[in-house]
C-alpha cells in the first residue's frame, strides 16, 4: 500500500470502523503495510472484515501481542472438532477463543492430543471446564526460533 496522507487514512478509518478513538498509534512499516496499535481487543478484530482500504484491495491480519493468553490443555480426543471445542470453552468458561491448534503428527494413530488455546485477555485460568470436567492447564510460552 503506498504511503498516503495520514488525514485521509484517519477519515477512512473513522467511516469504516467503530471505536476508532481507541487507536493508540498508526505507522507505515515495510512492504507497504500499515500497522495500527490498540489495547482494545474488540477494535483489533474489526479491521479483519476490510477487503478494500481507500479503494485498494487489502488483506488484514491481527498480531495478538499483550492482549491474549495461551495455554495447553492435554488429553483432548482427536475426534473432537476444534470448532466444537472452541464453543465448549466459550460457553462454560466465559472465554473468547481466538485460535486453537492441535499437536498431532500427520498419519498419527493417537487417540488424544494436546491443544494450544489462545484466548483474549492476559489472565490464564488455573483450570478450564470441558464437558463437566475441570481440567488443569499448562501455561504456554512461545519461544521464537
Amino acid at each position: 500500500m503506498p504511503q498516503t496522507n495520514p488525514f485521509l487514512v484517519q477519515d477512512f478509518i473513522k467511516e469504516s470502523i467503530n471505536r476508532h478513538q481507541l487507536i493508540d498509534n498508526m505507522r507505515y512499516i515495510r512492504q507497504g503495510k500499515i500497522q495500527f496499535t490498540t489495547k482494545d481487543p474488540i477494535w483489533a478484530v474489526q479491521p479483519l472484515s476490510l477487503t478494500k482500504f481507500m479503494d485498494i484491495d487489502v488483506s488484514t491480519d491481527v498480531i495478538w501481542e499483550n492482549i491474549s493468553a495461551r495455554f495447553l490443555v492435554t488429553h483432548i480426543p482427536t475426534t473432537t472438532p476444534l470448532e466444537e471445542l472452541a464453543k465448549e470453552i466459550k460457553d462454560k468458561n466465559d472465554c473468547l477463543v481466538v485460535e486453537l491448534r492441535r499437536f498431532v503428527k500427520l498419519n498419527s494413530s493417537k487417540v488424544i492430543s494436546p491443544v494450544l488455546i489462545t484466548i483474549l485477555g492476559t489472565t490464564v485460568p488455573e483450570t478450564i471446564k470441558l464437558w463437566f470436567i475441570r481440567q488443569r492447564i499448562q501455561p504456554f510460552v512461545d519461544r521464537p526460533r
